[in-house]
């Protein structure tokens, strides 16, 4: 039987662009996210079999009648929330994004109704526009909007340091459970290894996502803790009522810790799994070598005992003789992960020092073309010991 979830969709305005999507379940803990582009890849992603969307909630203009100017939602966010940098974009029918909505086209595709003050059910999806920056704005006291997004003059290290306060801010809301979510980690790797603008633009719809999803399940959930702004005639925002704190100087979390962040790799694989002894073994293993090449960016292998937890995603057999036996996915990957957990000298060519690893948690699920792959952590449970070198014969 199908899952109830809650979406988020950080929706581009067109298919250029990327768009985050997430869910999360009835308790509110994030299920998974993905960064997509076309219409058809969100509506496949939407309606996988395991789950079935209750409420949506879409960061983009879902209902425009205005020929110009703004709608009456935008000027009553601006107006609540202005003092807190948090102003609204303008949405008109000037704007051929925006006639019609791309948002208005999904929903009505998906079957979702855009009245607000409908109870979204299984049967009946409802579907929200929502707007982050005044939600983050209401629900972490924020004095201002946290300055994550490109702008003229923002530098990379500028971003990557408000990137990182809003993660921090998004793990202190309970129901999301983002500590103990595989993907949560890769995308917080990515933000932290993060050297160039265009890194961070990679995650940064996929996190706003997660952060439209809770927004979802707090509509279905705790309904007094958002409002509607606006009407279903000329455009709605669903958002928090009027904060009443201070409007200041954007607050500062205290940052990971640096050793703590040391003690654990995370990244992400796109490419297709291969199994040991297989035709597409060597390339699987070099797209392993890569991601974690980045991931470490230069630094030696770690010193100690590990933990590793793979989340294979897999796409459909191409034949009956391709199997998705779970021990052998294992072997090549452990295998190409030699920059992060050492190499073991051994007779011929050296391997990845997988002696070390004492806890190996390993998941497989199948996913559509275009998204296999595998979510690795690697974790340092014991920095007391050093690495076994063996000599001779393995």
């Amino acid at each position: 039987m199908a899952e109830q979830v809650f979406a988020g969709i950080d929706l581009a305005w067109n298919t250029n662009a990327a768009t985050g999507i997430a869910v999360v379940d009835d308790t509110g803990v994030l299920l998974d996210s993905a960064t997509l582009h076309t219409d058809d890849q969100i509506i496949a992603w939407m309606s996988r079999p395991d789950w079935q969307p209750v409420t949506s909630a879409v960061d983009a203009p879902l209902i425009v009648t205005n020929a110009t100017g703004q709608r009456r939602c935008e000027r009553m966010i601006s107006q609540t929330f202005g003092r807190y940098n948090a102003s609204c974009h303008t949405s008109n029918l000037g704007v051929a994004y925006f006639n019609p909505p791309r948002g208005a086209t999904l929903a009505e595709r998906l079957g979702w109704n855009l009245d607000p003050t409908h109870a979204g059910t299984a049967a009946k999806p409802g579907c929200i526009e929502v707007y982050p920056h005044p939600a983050m704005v209401a629900l972490f006291q924020l004095g201002s909007v946290l300055p994550y997004k490109a702008k003229s003059g923002r530098t990379v290290d500028f971003r990557r340091s408000a990137f990182v306060e809003l993660l921090d801010q998004m793990e202190t809301l309970p129901h999301l459970q983002l500590t103990d979510n595989l993907r949560w980690a890769c995308l917080r790797q990515a933000v932290i290894a993060a050297s160039r603008q265009v890194e961070l633009e990679r995650v940064e719809d996929e996190i706003d996502a997660i952060f439209c999803a809770h927004l979802a399940w707090l509509w279905h959930h705790d309904r007094d803790s958002l409002q509607i702004y606006g009407d279903t005639f000329s455009g709605y925002i669903v958002a928090p009522p009027p904060p009443t704190h201070a409007a200041a100087k954007p607050v500062t979390t205290p940052k990971a810790d640096d050793a703590d962040q040391a003690r654990r790799i995370a990244f992400d694989i796109t490419a297709r799994p291969a199994t040991y002894a297989t035709a597409g073994e060597a390339g699987w293993k070099a797209a392993v070598a890569e991601a974690v090449g980045s991931a470490m960016l230069g630094q030696l292998p770690m010193i100690g005992r590990f933990g590793v937890r793979i989340d294979f995603r897999l796409p459909p057999a191409r034949n009956g003789n391709e199997a998705w036996d779970i021990d052998n996915l294992i072997k090549p990957t452990l295998d190409a992960m030699a920059g992060v957990l050492g190499d073991r000298p051994v007779r011929g060519r050296p391997q990845a020092d997988d002696e070390r690893i004492d806890e190996i948690h390993a998941t497989k699920r199948t996913v559509m073309l275009g998204e296999e792959g595998a979510s690795i952590v690697v974790s340092l449970m014991r920095d007391d010991a050093k690495p076994s070198i063996k000599s001779g014969t393995t």
